[in-house]
Order: C-alpha cells, then structure tokens, then sequence
C-alpha cells in the first residue's frame, strides 16, 4: 500500500510540474520566419492555438512554405521528431490564408517536391486542395 502511495504522488507531482510550466497565451504573437522559431514557439504555446494566435501560426506556416520552400528538409525533421508538430504545420494550411499563397503552396508540394519528401509534399497538397475548396464553398 505505501508502494502504491508513493507511485500515486510521483504520477501526481509530474502531472501538476507540467501543467505549473504552461505558459499563458501571448496578446501577441510574430510571425515565426524559420521552422525552428516554429516549432519553439508550437512547443510553449501549443494550447493556444485558437482565435489570433491560429491564425497567425497559419501565416507564418504559409510565409515559411511559400517565401522559404528551400527550407521544407529542416521541416521534415521536425517532423519526424514530433508527429505532432507535423499535423500541427498541416492543420495550418488553411482557409484563413490568401488563396494566391495556399496555390503556390499546392503547386510547389507537386513539382519542386525535394527528394525523399514525397510523402510530406502529398499531405501539403492534399491540405492545400482541402483550404482551396473550403474558401471556396458557400457560407
């Protein structure tokens, strides 16, 4: 029983540590120009991500994807570091960018796709049909 006790605390301890280390949600946040400024900024204010904040995280995703194709390996790796930052990025892709960008965007996945990317490059396109389509339903 006393095993069972201290096992519950330690659970207990961990679990109020994390959640005493959120962060509260920025008034303001700046468009993000690198993948890594990306994902540390994902990383401390995941829990934002709604209103404002979501939809600047969806302009920094577009500006990086659409002004910084070249850097769409340091992306990857991310990626496949944290799953979850990599729908994170996708879910981003949306209706609330500038259709011009989400084109370039579905255009690039398809023909400028870097070697060994192939799978990153079809989910982006598929995310970019997904936001062309919604944009363009009625309300």
């Amino acid at each position: 029983m006393k095993r069972c006790l201290e096992i519950c605390f330690l659970v207990l301890a961990f679990l109020l540590r994390g959640y005493s280390q959120q962060r509260p949600c920025p008034t303001l946040l700046p468009t993000l120009r690198t993948w890594d400024a990306l994902y540390k900024s994902y990383a401390s204010y995941r829990s934002c991500d709604d209103g404002f904040v979501g939809e600047n995280y969806s302009e920094s995703v577009a500006r990086l994807l659409v002004d910084h194709w070249n850097t769409l390996p340091r992306l990857a790796s991310l990626a496949r570091e944290n799953v979850d930052f990599r729908r994170f990025v996708l879910k981003h892709v949306d209706a609330t960018l500038d259709m011009k960008d989400v084109e370039k965007i579905k255009a690039e996945a398809k023909t400028q796709c870097p070697q060994g990317l192939r799978a990153l490059c079809d989910d982006l396109g598929k995310q970019a049909d997904s936001a062309l389509k919604e944009d363009a339903s009625p309300r």
